[in-house]
């Protein structure tokens, strides 16, 4: 059996597909097993970021050189003290632990008391209890302690105990001369990745700039905000009577730095401590009430107020990122996936490429605020509809709100019906969505500013007693356009009303003009132009038709803006709404002038 030809498309698309998988495969491999090299380099440009402030700074008075140097025994001396002070600490942790079977005991005995009897709480206890007595070293047989005496000599057991120590000092060594050099030259090393990445030179610069201005913000202001938190929890922890509250405070600024989990193991490993090591349940209760408000003040006050604006990558990526490049390059991933997924984040800005990792990285709304509309109409979702339109309303006002929304989702949804992506039950789907988002935004439409709302009724005012009465031109999605189209009437004060192209106009009924709009989501044919004027004038002043246009320049002049042809007004509903306005109050009028006595 022959499978069949793709074609051209067909062939490019999966073409794309397969490049794309195996440069993907072939990058996760490449940085899983280069870890080794990438790591310290990782870390190398990591640490020179955030040291570039300080070398900028004292560029100022000093040569490059001596401020680099400078800023490295700096940053250097500051790790090693806090690195000492942590390692006491936990020594003092790991040697007084002993000393706190009783706490654990007391509050073993309190759980207990929760479940009598057979309860599963109990049972569990009496389990965990038995499989700990069958591993501690006292059960079974009493061994008797052998002591090998061997004849290595002094040089074995002194290489025995460096050896573990040598791989993560020459680390160290690596990334603090590979910082050296990078802040030495960072020009230079600008210089090349513009021309190595970029034929253009104006935009790769902007990319490279734009991505090392973001990282080193968000490294300085996270460093700042972290040694703030440390401060505030150990200075707390000490007024609890925490012991070794410095160890815990530095503890949970530094885990700080991994996004979203570190905050909550820096506030749950100082609550087991404490639980072990303070009689009763109030003070780890408040050592944990305590970080979680820290961090909340943190977090919720100090940060926005620092950070102004965000990274620009939403929290589900960072969760995702931080999981990936902990998986590949274990706790140091964690700490670098911030910084790491900005970069993608600029990539995927600058490079149309990979215009991709900006979808799916960048905070940024996927969709258009009408595709947005669209999308949740044709599933139903009236409410989270309106919310988006609400939103866009209060946002850009009124008038350019109503378009950004329902207006361009009605032109879209126009145009899928003549594309036939709609059927005709999605089609009615969205017409009478479109009605109950009208009606909820009209619920809150008197929540306009009183200005706003009293400039629009004097606006209108020349129009009182007459009736504007909206409909349809050709089919369903042409009556949700009149039905916006009457909304923004209404709101701008004037006496609107709208209804299906289906049911019949009775002018008769009102005792003042009517001005009657045809409304259409697209440009309608000559003949339906032809039809519905001889159908529709009977028994009204006036017909106007109305076609939502987004393509008609914007233009200072209205009639050229709203694209005036004799009885034809095209334009955004907008320019729409104040082409009637001007319309009813000429109309309202001469009806006045014509039936005055005299």
């Amino acid at each position: 059996m022959r499978l069949p030809v793709l074609g051209e498309n067909g062939d490019a698309r999966l073409a794309r597909t397969v490049a794309f998988t195996f440069i993907a495969t072939v990058t996760i491999l490449a940085l899983y097993f280069g870890r080794p090299v990438l790591i310290p380099v990782a870390v190398a440009v990591l640490f020179a970021f955030i040291l570039n402030p300080v070398v900028n700074g004292l560029r100022r008075v000093l040569p490059l050189s001596l401020s680099v140097t400078l800023a490295l025994l700096g940053a250097i001396a500051c790790i090693g003290v806090l690195a000492v002070l942590a390692m006491t600490q936990l020594a003092e942790v790991a040697g007084s632990l002993a000393g706190y079977q009783t706490n654990l005991h007391q509050k073993i005995r309190d759980v207990r008391q929760l479940s009598e009897g057979a309860g599963p709480l109990n049972r569990f206890m009496s389990m965990a209890a038995a499989v700990a007595q069958d591993l501690s070293p006292e059960a079974g047989s009493t061994v008797p302690a052998v002591r090998v005496q061997t004849s290595d000599s002094n040089l074995a057991s002194v290489a025995t105990f460096v050896a573990p120590l040598l791989h993560p000092l020459l680390s160290i060594g690596i990334v603090i001369i590979l910082a050296l050099f990078i802040l030495l030259d960072r020009d230079h090393l600008s210089d090349k990745v513009v021309r190595l990445f970029g034929a253009d030179v104006h935009a790769t610069s902007q990319a490279v700039a734009d991505a090392a201005g973001r990282i080193a913000r968000l490294l300085s202001l996270q460093l700042l905000t972290n040694t703030g938190f440390a401060i505030l929890v150990g200075l707390g922890l000490f007024a609890l009577d925490m012991p070794n509250a410095l160890l815990w405070g530095l503890l949970a600024g530094a885990l700080r730095f991994v996004p979203y989990v570190g905050a909550i193991l820096g506030a749950v490993l100082p609550t087991l401590i404490a639980l072990a090591v303070m009689p009763g349940w109030l003070q780890p209760l408040l050592v944990l009430a305590l970080i979680v408000a820290f961090d909340i003040l943190v977090g919720q006050l100090v940060e926005p107020l620092l950070f102004g604006e965000s990274t620009g990558v939403t929290p589900l990526a960072l969760i995702l990122s931080a999981i990936f490049w902990g998986m590949l390059w274990g706790p140091v991933g964690l700490l670098l996936a911030t910084p790491l997924t900005v970069c993608l984040l600029v990539l995927g800005t600058h490079v149309p490429q990979l215009h991709f990792l900006r979808v799916l990285l960048g905070d940024e709304p996927a969709l258009a605020p009408y595709q947005q509309i669209y999308r949740r109409l044709i599933r139903g979702a009236v409410v989270d509809a309106a919310a988006v339109a609400q939103k866009e309303i209060l946002e850009k006002g009124l008038e350019h709100g109503l378009d950004e929304s329902l207006g361009r989702m009605v032109v879209l949804a126009d145009r899928d019906r003549e594309l036939r992506r709609l059927n005709a039950r999605q089609t009615g789907i969205i017409v009478d969505g479109t009605d109950e988002v009208l009606d909820l935004l009209a619920e809150t439409s008197g929540d306009r500013p009183a200005a706003e709302a009293k400039a629009a009724a004097n606006l209108a005012g020349d129009a009182r007693g007459l009736l504007v009465h909206c409909v349809g031109g050709r089919g369903e999605v042409d009556d949700a356009a009149a039905a916006v189209i009457a909304f923004s009437l209404r709101q701008a004060g004037l006496q609107a009303e709208d209804s299906r192209r289906a049911q019949p106009i009775d002018a008769s009924r009102e005792k003042g003009p009517v001005l009657l709009v045809v409304c259409y989501a697209s440009h309608p044919s000559q003949a339906v132009l032809r039809y519905n004027r001889r159908k529709l004038h009977a028994g009204v002043t006036q017909i106007r038709h109305a076609v939502i246009d987004y393509e008609v320049a914007p233009m200072s002049d209205l009639a050229a803006k709203v694209g005036l042809a004799g009885d034809l007004v095209a334009g955004d509903i907008a320019a729409i709404a104040r082409f009637m306005l001007q319309e009813s109050t000429s109309i309202a009028k001469n009806t006045a002038m014509t039936t005055s006595p005299g």
